[in-house]
């Protein structure tokens, strides 16, 4: 074996070594970089609340926003953490399908312009021309979902407006999956979920009585009974053997001295 073909064989075997520490290196460097853009992204005013002050949120927002292609700024402005699940406004979304280029911009066919009951999106698919109709969203599912009966719903204010922002949440996750990242949009979050149920125990001080909560119970009412007193026969005498004896030896007595 020559010396050119034993070098070879050491460079071929410290490759895959050599590729793996450059892997890590370059994710770490990747990893630094976004940090150094979400301490910056927070520390703006421009953000919303949920980002303020908050790095790994806006680190977060970062990995959305290379992962759909958009602006960092703009993805935070859409995007709203509710009951801890990251969701889009429905503007967004219908405007991240309508910039896309895949598409031709949604359509919102309604049953009636001026008192919609039912609603659903339609677009093409500009590559192969085919119609793309999404689900019908109706005022009576969203009853029945239990979607208008919550407190400060907008399905009751504005119907129209929520029944085409839920048929392009529809249509998006049907045919555009990839560009909302399966995310619900926020109108959708406060519909389908719970807030969150507070289990904290309540603490008690040990060195403070509490009041002890007093019942107060009727008294009960006793009706007077009447009761007929029975005055019982005086007992009879019952004689004892000796007397017997004696009244019979009086008795023989008297026989004897007639």
């Amino acid at each position: 074996m020559t010396t050119t073909t034993k070098t070879n064989e050491a460079i071929a075997a410290h490759e895959p070594q050599n590729t793996a520490l450059a892997q890590v290196s370059a994710e770490t460097q990747a990893f630094e970089l976004i940090q150094r853009q979400a301490m910056m992204l927070s520390k703006s005013t421009l953000v919303p609340k949920d980002f303020a002050g908050n790095v790994a949120n806006c680190a977060i927002a970062l990995n959305v926003a290379k992962r759909t292609r958009l602006d960092p700024l703009m993805v935070t402005q859409n995007l709203a953490i509710i009951h801890g699940r990251p969701s889009w406004s429905a503007t967004a979304l219908i405007g991240m399908i309508n910039a896309s280029g895949k598409f031709s911009p949604l359509r919102f066919v309604m049953d009636d312009d001026d008192a919609p009951s039912s609603c659903y999106a339609v677009a093409k698919d500009k590559d192969s021309g085919e119609e793309l109709k999404g689900e019908k969203i109706t005022l009576e599912m969203a009853k029945k979902e239990g979607w208008s009966t919550k407190n400060g719903s907008k399905w009751l204010t504005m119907p129209g407006q929520m029944l085409r922002y839920r048929a392009a949440s529809f249509w998006s996750r049907a045919y555009a999956s990839d560009m909302s990242l399966g995310m619900y949009t926020q109108d959708e979050v406060r519909d389908f979920a719970e807030p969150p149920r507070n289990v904290t125990p309540v603490k008690v001080n040990p060195f403070i009585e509490e009041p002890v909560e007093t019942v107060e119970v009727e008294a009960e009412v006793v009706q007077p009974v009447e009761v007929e007193i029975v005055q019982e026969a005086p007992a009879k005498k019952v004689k004892t053997s000796t007397e017997t004896i004696n009244e019979a030896f009086e008795a023989m007595a008297k026989e004897v001295s007639q």
